[in-house]
C-alpha cells in the first residue's frame, strides 16, 4: 500500500488545485482565462499520477526492490535539483533584461548542456527549437505579452 502513497498524493493535490483553477475561470483556447493553464497542468499531473498508479499495480516484488534502490537520493541528484532551482531563479532575473526568447534559450541550453550533459550541437538545437516553439505558442498564437528585452524580442 505504501507504493501508492506518492501518486495518490499527487492525484489528490492535482484534483484540488484543478478545482481551484476551474473556479478562476478557464476562458477559451483563443482567450484563456486566469485558470486555463493551471487547470491543464493539473489535468496532466492527474493523468501522470493515474499512470504511475496503474504501473505500480503491474510491477512484481523483484522489480519493486530494484526500483527502490534506484530511487535513493544522492548528493549528485541534490546538486542537479539545486542547479535547476538556480537556473529557474536566474531565468526570472534575466527575463526583463534579455526578453522572453533569449532568456528561454539560455535556460534551455543550461538545462540540456550543463544539467543533462547532452552533446553541444544537440543541446543547442533542442534549446533553439524549444525556445522558438514556446515563443510561437505564447507570444504569437496566444498573444501573451512578455518582456522584449534589449534586443526587442
Amino acid at each position: 500500500m505504501r507504493k501508492f502513497a506518492p501518486p495518490a498524493a499527487l492525484l489528490a493535490v492535482s484534483m484540488l488545485m484543478g478545482w481551484f483553477a476551474h473556479r478562476l475561470g478557464l476562458g477559451s483556447i483563443t482567450r484563456p482565462g486566469p485558470g486555463f493553464f493551471p487547470f491543464w497542468i493539473c489535468f496532466g499531473l492527474a493523468a501522470t499520477s493515474l499512470y504511475l498508479m496503474t504501473r505500480r499495480l503491474r510491477t512484481s516484488p523483484e522489480d519493486e526492490a530494484s526500483s527502490e534502490s534506484e530511487a535513493v537520493f544522492t548528493l549528485g541528484r541534490f546538486r542537479r535539483v539545486l542547479s535547476v532551482m538556480a537556473g529557474t531563479a536566474l531565468f526570472g532575473l534575466l527575463l526583463e533584461f534579455s526578453g522572453f526568447l533569449a532568456t528561454t534559450f539560455i535556460f534551455m541550453a543550461f538545462c540540456w548542456l550543463v544539467i543533462d550533459r547532452q552533446p553541444v550541437l544537440r543541446g543547442l538545437l533542442i534549446s533553439a527549437a524549444a525556445s522558438a516553439a514556446a515563443f510561437a505558442l505564447f507570444v504569437k498564437l496566444l498573444n501573451v505579452h512578455f518582456p522584449r528585452g534589449l534586443l526587442g524580442f
